[in-house]
């Protein structure tokens, strides 16, 4: 053990030197680098001042900028150009607009007070068509529960004026009928051209819908679509008609409906059954044909030949025959059941169970008999192909005007 720790205490003896000579040897350095490098007068000295050196600055982000909620001004709560044509409208329109109430006298019978009457009461919309007191309607406002014109018409000016009407002239095929008031100097309304009318342009209705209170509402739509075929009875069509989504609610019948200057372009009619948004008006240019001719005349002169029909379809030609007991041989035609005396279906030798197939060439199917007669002026000469039994003839019809 003692032998091995000797050994040990030998090996140390040389790294001890080695320190001491380094040591010596470092402080002399310092010694001689202070005396002839001017470090001394560096470390008593106080340091100089150094300017700020100012620090380079970076390129700054783009600003990000977040849109705040402008503060409403005077500008934006004021009515803008669309709202305040519609208003201009309406100011324009509403004198020219009236309300049209009616009483129909009904004989009734009931089991234990037996016989008795009743009145109904009927409300509707008219528009003033002539300052001397002319008024343009639907013929349902003024009609009575079988067809002819109402006991009592009464019709109310916007000032709140009534005056009892007379009915000049009604027409059932385009549902139009014309009263007479004793007034004079009326206001009247522009009439636009409703051939020029487009889809989708506004529409405004004015009218008196479900009762009086309601008098004088406004709705606001676009003409959805022209050329309308609508079937209000299952033996009357109105062609050619108006499709609007304005509100129109029962009442507002006869009343106008408006184009954004003002003008009438149609007169209301009629709502599609079981639909919202769809309502139909009379073109405004049919309407002043019309009414021109009640005023002047008490009825519409049409075309005619003089008789009463079923239109053939393939939908029904299977119920006709049983009915008929006999075979057509077409199921596209007019199939006369009534021919008038000495009109000119009765002149040219038509007779009850005549097929028309075609009139100067043109096939008849499904489009209004009345309709393609009507493009044709009285006087004048038509070719008809027609069906006798299941022989193919032609007869020669000339057309003459007809009176309801």
């Amino acid at each position: 053990m003692n032998q091995f720790r000797f050994d040990r205490h030998e090996r140390q003896i040389p790294y001890i030197i080695i320190a001491i000579i380094s040591g010596i040897v470092g402080a002399l350095m310092v010694v001689l680098a202070v005396k002839f490098t001017g470090l001394g007068a560096a470390l008593v000295s106080p340091a100089p001042v150094q300017p700020v050196q100012p620090v380079p600055q970076q390129a700054s982000p783009p600003e990000i900028r977040v849109e705040q909620p402008v503060a409403p001004s005077a500008r934006s709560l004021s009515l803008n150009e669309y709202e305040q044509a519609t208003i201009n409208v309406v100011k324009k329109a509403s004198p020219t607009v009236v309300m049209i109430t009616t009483n129909t006298i009904i004989e009734e019978f009931d089991f234990f007070t037996g016989p008795g009457f009743r009145n109904v009461e009927g409300l509707g919309t008219g528009v003033i068509y002539r300052k001397d007191g002319y008024i343009v309607t639907n013929n349902h406002v003024i009609s009575g529960l079988k067809g002819t014109a109402a006991d009592k018409i009464l019709v109310v000016l916007n000032d709140g004026s009534s005056y009892p009407a007379q009915v000049i002239g009604a027409d059932p095929q385009t549902d139009l009928a014309v009263l007479k008031i004793d007034h004079q100097n009326l206001p009247t309304p522009q009439w636009a051209d409703s051939d020029r009318v487009q889809e989708g342009q506004i529409a405004i209705a004015i009218g008196n819908p479900l009762n009086k209170q309601f008098r004088n509402t406004v709705t606001v739509g676009v003409v959805s679509a022209k050329g309308r075929a609508v079937e209000i009875s299952s033996e009357s069509v109105l062609r050619n008609m108006l499709q609007t989504d304005a509100s129109i609610n029962p009442g507002n019948s006869g009343g106008p409906l408006l184009d954004s200057s003002g003008r009438i372009i149609g007169i209301n009619t009629a709502i599609a059954a079981k639909s919202q948004g769809i309502g139909f008006a009379i073109p405004g240019n049919t309407v002043k044909t019309v009414a021109d001719q009640l005023i002047s005349k008490g009825y519409v002169s049409r075309p005619g030949m003089g008789i009463r029909y079923y239109v053939l379809t393939p939908e029904n030609t299977e119920v006709l025959e049983y009915r008929l007991r006999r075979k057509l041989p077409v199921n596209n035609g007019i199939l006369i059941v009534q021919v008038i005396k000495n009109a000119p279906a009765h002149l040219a030798g038509l007779v009850p169970g005549d097929i028309i197939v075609k009139i100067n060439g043109e096939p008849i199917g499904k489009e209004d008999f009345r309709e393609v007669v009507g493009k044709y002026k009285i006087g004048t000469k038509l070719k008809v192909d027609f069906y006798r039994g299941r022989e193919l003839k032609q007869t020669t019809v000339t057309v003459d005007e007809l009176k309801p």
